[in-house]
């Protein structure tokens, strides 16, 4: 049975033209492309699909120009026994109004042994932060195109974020509506059934804890599916990772996980382990009169701290002190540059540090540097005069 809703490509095409048409007014603002490539090997089991030893080379993309984000990345893989695979992501974010945001994704998979399925949806963001906490509510409807028919979905998710120290604690909630043809039950292991479609319904809880110091960082969750109607299979999907960042852009990473089945991307169920290396690139884009600072930096005013994230696109900020026992304090934005870090300590020398959205922790650039024991770089900020 066929979906009735209007096909997701004519929508992604008018989000694609409104993003066109308003190009030329963002570019006079300034812009922030980054960009990464990863390879590595990989050993991957996928029940009913596939299992063996795998290389792949995954590029991706980000272009910011003020609050606007729009990016994608691509996996590309072969393996043994023979049989290769693309697996294409695209986003779109808009910028912020208010607390709200527009976001869009695609994806399009196509691999061997499986037809070839596309989907996307549209929907709406709403965020709130404090000092040390993150609220993230978000609704999408989107279509998936499977053996040339259209299959309509529609999911619910929240998030809960919390910094505590070095570690960051997250809680996502998902809730998946889907329908989907016959066709897909043997890759995502529906049972057998004499109708043209099934109803798939899923809710997904999944802790996950970030740990970050100096360059290694270490993320650990897994995914509870609490409901799952329409298809079956593997019910907790853990995964870990660690990852060791150096100076130069270059990273050096090992993980597992194990992927529950995804009815609403046609993505089955799978466990697979890696070795990882990844190379990431930045270039800003500003306007030569531009008079804002190209290095973020750390003011005090009336009492509190204020980072300016300067030429740098950001919607998220942190800080981390000796003053704070080196637990992160989520700041709030205060405009298109600025967010304010909370009260600043008493009369003293402190070191500090910021970071921009989810980069490294980095020396503030109007403050005076100094390095710790781990090979980081800090800050030297003074108030109130020397003790």
């Amino acid at each position: 049975m066929r979906s009735n809703v209007i096909p997701f490509a004519r929508v992604a095409a008018a989000c694609i033209a409104g993003a066109t048409a308003a190009l030329p007014m963002l570019a006079q603002q300034r812009a922030l492309l980054r960009g990464s490539i990863e390879t590595g090997a990989a050993a991957v089991e996928q029940p009913l699909v596939r299992s063996g030893a795998a290389f792949y080379l995954a590029p991706s993309a980000q272009l910011r120009v003020s609050d606007l984000s729009i990016g994608g990345d691509a996996v590309f893989a072969t393996g043994t026994p023979t049989w290769k695979s693309f697996l294409g992501n695209g986003y779109v974010r808009s910028p912020s109004f208010r607390n709200f945001r527009v976001i869009g994704t695609g994806q399009l998979l196509k691999t061997s042994g499986l037809l070839a399925t596309l989907h996307g949806d549209v929907g709406a963001e709403w965020r709130a932060s404090s000092l040390s906490n993150t609220a993230v509510l978000r609704a999408r409807a989107g279509q998936m195109r499977y053996g040339g028919g259209w299959w309509r979905d529609f999911d619910l998710g929240a998030s809960a974020i919390h910094a505590q120290g070095a570690a960051l604690f997250v809680l996502d909630a998902a809730y998946s509506n889907a329908r989907r043809p016959m066709a897909l039950q043997e890759q995502l292991g529906v049972d057998a059934g004499t109708t043209a479609s099934f109803g798939a319904q899923t809710l997904d809880l999944t802790p996950r804890m970030i740990w970050e110091r100096s360059r290694l960082r270490a993320d650990a969750s897994v995914a509870l599916r609490a409901v799952e109607s329409g298809v079956r299979g593997t019910r907790v999907g853990p995964q870990l990772s660690f990852t060791l960042t150096t100076s130069r852009g270059m990273s050096l990473f090992v993980g597992g996980a194990q992927r529950l089945p995804d009815a609403r991307s046609g993505i089955p169920a799978g466990r697979s382990a890696l070795l990882g290396l990844r190379f990431e690139g930045r270039r800003l884009f500003a306007r030569p009169e531009a008079t804002v600072r190209s290095r973020p930096s750390l003011e005090i005013e009336s009492g509190a701290l204020i980072v300016d994230a300067g030429s740098l696109a950001a919607d998220r900020a942190a800080l981390r002190g000796d003053f704070t026992d080196w637990k992160p304090r989520i700041c709030v934005p205060r405009g298109v540059r600025y967010f304010d870090c909370g009260s600043a300590p008493p009369a003293g020398t402190w070191r500090v540090a910021i970071r921009l959205n989810d980069g490294a922790w980095q020396q503030p650039g109007n403050l005076a540097a100094a390095a710790d024991d781990f090979g980081s770089v800090d800050g030297v900020l003074m108030t109130g005069g020397k003790p």
